[in-house]
């Protein structure tokens, strides 16, 4: 549709005069002679890619719940299609007093082994974050990145340059010490 689009435009500036309703932004961006909810809605459905039934009545529900061709909701100009995108997905998904998020990690990997056997291992992690605290996920991105610092501080890990953490001896000591900083993985192999 075009809301990533980064490039700044006037009339999304803060410093522009008059308020702007979601249904004029949306007007603009789509080129549309009609600002009506139902115009643009019909001119959004025209764009949409996929014949699967289903999935059209999704995108379009998904469409009406940021509100993008409401009349009624008004618009946070930031200067650009992405950046007014971007401050309504922060009101409508900011968390709540007392709300947390939730992080569910699996890996499944099939293997074959040496004798031509199979089996299938999986790693599945499950975090909540604390309310009004801690995300699980900062947790989950930060911590790992922390132990990495701190053992390179250490010198524990003495491998220089960019590395991705693909060998033992880089993961490994990340891996040992995630227990204790509250991120634990169930491992299964069956």
């Amino acid at each position: 549709m075009g809301f990533l689009d980064d490039t700044p435009r006037s009339e999304l500036s803060a410093a522009s005069a008059g308020d702007l309703p979601w249904n004029r932004v949306t007007q603009q961006l789509l080129g549309q002679a009609s600002a009506t909810p139902e115009d643009l809605l019909a001119a959004i459905e025209a764009k949409i890619d996929t014949q699967d039934p289903e999935l059209r009545k999704r995108i379009i529900h998904g469409i009406k719940w940021l509100g993008i061709t409401s009349p009624s909701v008004p618009a946070v100009k930031r200067g650009s299609y992405l950046d007014v995108l971007c401050a309504r997905l922060e009101e409508l998904m900011m968390y709540g007093e007392g709300e947390r998020d939730m992080i569910i990690l699996q890996h499944k990997f099939e293997v074959e082994n040496k004798d031509g056997s199979h089996n299938t291992r999986t790693s599945v992690t499950l975090m909540y974050g604390e309310p009004d605290g801690f995300q699980a996920m900062a947790k989950t991105v930060g911590v790992p990145c922390g132990i990495a610092t701190q053992l390179i501080l250490d010198g524990k890990l003495t491998t220089t340059g960019v590395i991705a953490p693909m060998t033992p001896e880089i993961y490994q000591p990340i891996m040992d010490l995630l227990p204790s900083e509250g991120i634990n993985a169930v491992e299964e192999t069956v």
